[in-house]
């Protein structure tokens, strides 16, 4: 693989100011909502890189917490967000972490299918947690505009775990939260996100 192509995939680490992700909690009340949380998003939104929301499609019925919720709410949250970023220009990104769920390619074919609708309807963004399926090619292939994301529970805690995920060809990489207190160990990932 091309380092250069590489390069231009991934995002700098941020040396100026911090970006966050923000969740979307699927409890927020429509007043809270409203009058709290979309103008932080819209006041704040150029220190915000993207607000994550739960998602759940076949195989991903189930996310890595056990929450549960009805076909009607997992609709109605999707929309939510969709809504939320034309109304705020923040991204919304769906998160789908449940590393139980196995990396089979009956599953990735389950998965890509059900995926469709939502990339359909303008999403561009998303979490997933199997490097296999990434590895595929598959996701690129079939949504070729959606910024894929690996999931904090798949531990990136070196700089060649860094290098191994973008090089498979994640957009964003999660960092383990335990290096960011590690100089060292984030001078070295920025070097492998150079090279």
């Amino acid at each position: 693989i091309s380092k250069q192509p590489l390069r231009a995939h991934l995002m700098t680490i941020p040396t100026k100011r911090k970006i966050f992700s923000i969740p979307l909690n699927p409890y927020t009340t429509a007043e809270d909502y409203n009058n709290i949380f979309v103008p932080f998003l819209i006041k704040y939104k150029d220190w915000i890189y993207d607000v994550y929301f739960t998602a759940r499609i076949p195989p991903f019925m189930q996310d890595a917490m056990g929450a549960v919720f009805k076909e009607e709410q997992l609709v109605q949250m999707f929309q939510n967000a969709l809504a939320l970023e034309q109304r705020t220009g923040v991204r919304v990104s769906a998160t789908f972490n449940n590393v139980n769920v196995p990396p089979t390619m009956e599953n990735l074919e389950i998965f890509v299918s059900n995926l469709r609708y939502m990339y359909d309807a303008g999403l561009r963004s998303m979490t997933q947690p199997h490097n296999h399926w990434m590895m595929t090619g598959i996701l690129k292939k079939e949504f070729p505009e959606l910024h894929v994301k690996n999931t904090v529970l798949k531990r990136v805690a070196t700089a060649q775990d860094f290098w191994n995920a973008a090089e498979i060809g994640y957009d964003y990489i999660n960092i383990d939260r335990i290096l960011l207190r590690n100089e060292t160990e984030l001078n070295n990932i920025r070097k492998a996100q150079l090279a």
